[in-house]
């Protein structure tokens, strides 16, 4: 039986997620669990975390103190867990477990003794039917069904108010916050790079539930009042290809768009630094961190109305909510800001201090006590 009383050093935590910082798909909720992962190193826990393999990595690596490994294949790696997370727990003898269920969830509290704390940033609900065929999508939405159930009894930490409080209407019972944070030290204006007039850019992955077809629909739009307006698109995903053809096949999006596939930090930097306007069109995020990065860097946010994106973007001051799949309204939205060079100034000064709040010290402070606390409750 794991002794929550022992010593930080002594503390072993098993990490389960799908993806790990590297890997191209990665995104806010991988962030945010390794910025967690490291600082829990820094003070003495012995981390290993377990995600999918992906082409070009290497088995084993070690991220900023944690043991990474990477183990089966992308699209069934909840049944890699289901079948090997004992072994894992032999092999590593984990005092806790942090089951970061980003996807299908891994259901870790039925397969193992040792105390468990959740970290769910959102749930896909009937959004699966907009990104995935139906099978697939009623096989996930009937693993999410059971969540609420196999989870009762488990600590979940979600990212917003707004998150918390939708996990709270499904049915799970012991839902607190672990808030969002960006590295400050790293996200701010970058030195000598100017405001691109028109510039718009989007970071994130590409995916159909992200809805970028209304942000393309408001650059039609905004082109016969601003003659300049441009959209950079930083990342990757399967909605990639479709998006290309239609911005190809368009005229009036053709010369105006651009796919940049995945970019490294600094280049974020620099993407955040030249805009004008950071956009979000999707219809579903657990927080919205590109929106408290785009900030920290001095750019105001425009998106979608959304639980989660509605608590990192304070409407009509460090930017505008909009409703899901409106391109009128974002166009609105986003003209307002292009337009009047008073309320940008005064946006991005709001940006600037409003992402000031949030570090990623809160996140891992809530993280440590979530696990400390399963561990008493275990002992």
């Amino acid at each position: 039986m794991a002794n929550p009383a022992i010593s930080g050093s002594e503390r072993r935590l098993l990490i389960v997620n799908w993806r790990d910082p590297r890997n191209p798909e990665a995104g806010g909720a991988e962030v945010h669990l390794h910025e967690v992962a490291r600082r829990l190193c820094g003070s003495g826990w012995q981390c290993v975390q377990y995600s999918h393999f992906f082409p070009g990595a290497p088995r084993h690596e070690i991220l900023d103190g944690v043991h990474v490994h990477r183990v089966g294949g992308k699209f069934f790696f909840n049944f890699t867990v289901w079948f090997r997370v004992r072994s894992w727990i032999m092999r590593h003898r984990p005092d806790a477990v942090l089951d970061d269920s980003n996807k299908v969830p891994f259901f870790l509290p039925l397969l193992t003794s040792l105390p468990v704390v959740a970290q769910i940033h959102h749930l896909f609900g009937k959004v699966l039917f907009k990104e995935t065929s139906p099978p697939l999508a009623l096989y996930i939405l009937g693993l999410e069904t059971l969540m609420p159930f196999i989870y009762r009894n488990t600590p979940v930490l979600t990212g917003s108010e707004s998150s918390r409080r939708e996990l709270l209407r499904k049915g799970f019972r012991r839902v607190a916050i672990a808030p969002e944070g960006a590295d400050l030290s790293h996200y701010r204006p970058m030195a000598g790079v100017a405001k691109i007039p028109g510039r718009l850019v989007y970071v994130g992955r590409i995916k159909r539930y992200k809805k970028l077809d209304a942000v393309l629909e408001a650059m039609l739009i905004l082109a016969l009042r601003f003659p300049h307006v441009s959209l950079h698109v930083a990342g990757s995903g399967d909605d990639l290809p479709r998006l290309r053809d239609r911005v190809q096949r368009h005229e009036g999006l053709r010369n105006r768009v651009r796919f940049l596939g995945f970019v490294d930090e600094t280049v974020k930097v620099r993407l955040y630094s030249e805009a004008e306007v950071v956009v979000n069109s999707s219809l579903k995020e657990g927080w919205g961190l590109t929106s408290i990065e785009a900030n920290a860097c001095g750019t105001p946010v425009v998106a979608t109305d959304v639980p989660g994106l509605c608590d990192s973007v304070v409407d009509e001051k460090t930017g505008f909510l909009v409703p899901f799949g409106d391109g009128e309204a974002f166009a609105h939205a986003i003209g307002r800001i292009l337009g009047d060079s008073a309320l940008a100034a005064r946006m991005r000064e709001e940006g600037l201090a409003w992402a000031a709040r949030h570090t990623w010290e809160g996140a891992y402070v809530a993280t440590r006590d979530a696990l400390l606390k399963a561990m008493v409750e275990k002992a």
